[in-house]
Order: structure tokens, then sequence, then C-alpha cells
């Protein structure tokens, strides 16, 4: 499945340390990992990420997050609503593994256990990888009229991810089933999911710190 179409993430390298602020550092696909340290990894990601999009791109007006640098770019908005369009097809799912599995008794692990799919979806979806993907018509918003109620509801989504990630951390993340894709047929493990979903958000967020750091240096904020 096509997952995203972001500017080269090669990129986001050369605006650290800016005014504008300290971009993601990007999280590596680990092989081997203990749960609770992939859990309070991604606790702590999730929350820079929120709060990158609070102080430096919520207040931002529609306008700037209008903003293409390039006609076949997605602006701010386009990112927003293409990984608020993941959150609310997989929340739900995710929500509903981790229910089933404190009902089942399905105790926290040590290893963190990665499915081929799982590997494919993360390396994917690692701010680390330059290549660019084609999103999948229902997760492309390009060119579609919108406001900044997206930015809004990314917001929430993520608040609501973070609500999953840390009562994740009371059950088996090897065993909770979440599935993927339109149908839900074939699964993921909540582990993979999780580590998927906070890498995907990972990466839009610094795709569009990178556009607010172009129209910078082209006077246009």
């Amino acid at each position: 499945m096509a997952i995203f179409n972001a500017i080269k993430v090669g990129q986001f390298g050369k605006f650290f340390g800016t005014r504008f602020g300290t971009l993601i550092k990007p999280t590596t696909f680990a092989p081997l990992m203990t749960q609770s340290t992939l859990l309070d990894r991604l606790e702590t990601d999730l929350r820079h990420s929120l709060d990158i999009v609070r102080t430096q791109i919520a207040q931002l007006d529609e306008a700037a997050l209008q903003y293409r640098s390039a006609p076949e770019r997605w602006n701010a908005l386009e990112c927003f609503a293409h990984v608020n369009a993941y959150l609310e097809r997989y929340i739900p799912r995710m929500e509903l593994a981790v229910h089933k599995a404190k009902a089942r008794q399905w105790k926290p692990v040590d290893e963190v256990k990665y499915t081929g799919a799982g590997k494919r979806f993360i390396r994917r979806a690692d701010p680390n990888n330059n290549k660019v993907y084609k999103a999948a018509k229902y997760y492309n918003f390009a060119q579609r009229p919108m406001g900044k109620d997206i930015v809004k509801g990314f917001t929430i989504n993520a608040e609501r991810l973070l609500r999953v990630i840390l009562a994740a951390k009371e059950v088996n993340l090897n065993k909770a089933k979440v599935g993927r894709g339109k149908s839900g047929f074939l699964t993921f493990n909540l582990g993979n999911t999780l580590e998927w979903l906070v890498l995907h958000t990972q990466r839009h967020v610094a795709q569009v710190q990178t556009q607010m750091e172009q129209m910078k240096a082209r006077g246009v904020m």
C-alpha cells in the first residue's frame, strides 16, 4: 500500500537547529526492542510532534497552511488531512485490540516481534527514508478545499493515539492484532501498528516544518 506523498526526507536535516524550531529527531527501525522501551519512545516522540504542531504550526494563518512549494507538493493542510485519515481508520481498531487483550488477560512481554509486513511499513514511514511514495486515493487530499480545522483535528487524533500508547503498556503487543487496509482482514500486531503510525506522523510533521522553512527562505512568511 502506498502510504504517503512527501518531499524528499533528506531535505529535512538541513533545517536542524534553525530559528523556526528543532525538527523531529527521526526514529530508526530497531529489530530487537523491549515492549516498555518501544512504548516509552513512541510516547516521547508523539508528545514532541504534538508540541511542534501546537507551538509552531497551529497558530499560522490559513494562507500559510495552504502554501505549496511546488505544484506537485502537498501543502500543510493536505499533509495533516492525510495523517488524520490514517489515524481515524486505525485508532478505533487499536482501541478494540487493547480492549480484547485486556479481556483475555494478555499481559505485557519483554520482546516486541516484527512481522514482514510490519517491517516494510515501518521502514517506509521512517523519517530517515528518502524515498517518495504515492498515496492511495483514500489517503490523498491534494487540491481538496479545507481549512484550519484540519490541524485541530490532527491534535485531537494525536491525543487519542497517545492514549492508545498509554493503554497498550498493560497488554501483550505481539498477541493483540489490528486489522489493516480497507477490509481489516489482514492484520498487524499492535506494537508494529503503533510504531508505524507514530513514525508516519513524525514524517509528515517534519514535512510541514520543512515547508514552513522554505516559505521563510523565500520571504513568504
